[in-house]
């Protein structure tokens, strides 16, 4: 009976584990938290966060990853080959823990500042500035900015990471799949094409433009499905 009861606790328990970070991971952030003042190479800008997420995800991976290692140890003697896929798995979450926590990994963040474009995710560090900006294509994942001169790519995350679907001499993938619905194409067009304005994104009356712009998105959004 008692073994029972643990197997059924145990299996709530894993359930649980893997149910919270899901929830978490959907929830939507609030619209000062998704747009913000950022800085791109010590340039203050307009910073566009993921849409989705929680503060706590960093902190459970971190748990997931040390909880891992712990069963592993734990399973050496009596089962060695399970306790080195448990040891194997953890040291994966610590690495990814760490390049998070190092800014090595990065999140997708957009950010616009006077001097271009900026853009780290999945350990792939893209910068297009905004005189060599000549065109965007947007599509449901993705910005594809259109350059007149390769853009400068930087892998920052060693082993894994730092790859785009489009990396060439004239064109490069920002992913914005995560990223809230904002007027992408007409930002990028009114400061690739208007030197004068630039200076603005320095400033917080973008962020509260785009704050308003994200407002407004979401009470549509909410609107339609009443």
């Amino acid at each position: 009976m008692e073994g029972a009861v643990g197997g059924v606790l145990a299996i709530a328990a894993l359930v649980l584990v893997c149910a919270v970070p899901v929830l978490l991971s959907v929830r939507r952030r609030a619209v000062d938290e998704v747009v913000t003042v950022g800085s791109a190479d010590g340039t203050r800008g307009l910073a566009i966060h993921p849409e989705r997420g929680h503060r706590l995800l960093p902190v459970l991976a971190w748990a997931f990853a040390f909880g891992m290692l712990a069963v592993g140890v734990a399973y050496l003697r009596s089962a060695p080959y399970a306790a080195a896929l448990f040891l194997v798995v953890g040291a994966l979450f610590v690495y990814l823990g760490w390049a998070r926590a190092t800014g090595r990994a990065g999140d997708g963040t957009l950010t616009l500042t006077a001097e271009g474009i900026h853009q780290l995710w999945a350990g792939s560090d893209v910068f297009v500035p905004w005189d060599d900006v000549r065109g965007l294509v947007t599509t449901p994942q993705e910005l594809i900015v259109e350059t007149r001169r390769p853009a400068r790519q930087r892998r920052t995350l060693p082993l894994l990471g730092g790859r785009r679907k489009v990396l060439q001499a004239d064109a490069v993938s920002i992913p914005h799949a995560s990223l809230p619905a904002l007027p992408y194409q007409e930002m990028v067009e009114l400061y690739a094409t208007n030197p004068e304005s630039r200076h603005e994104l320095a400033t917080d009356e973008p962020v509260e433009r785009a704050r308003r712009l994200l407002r407004e998105d979401r009470a549509g959004r909410a609107s339609e499905a009443s």
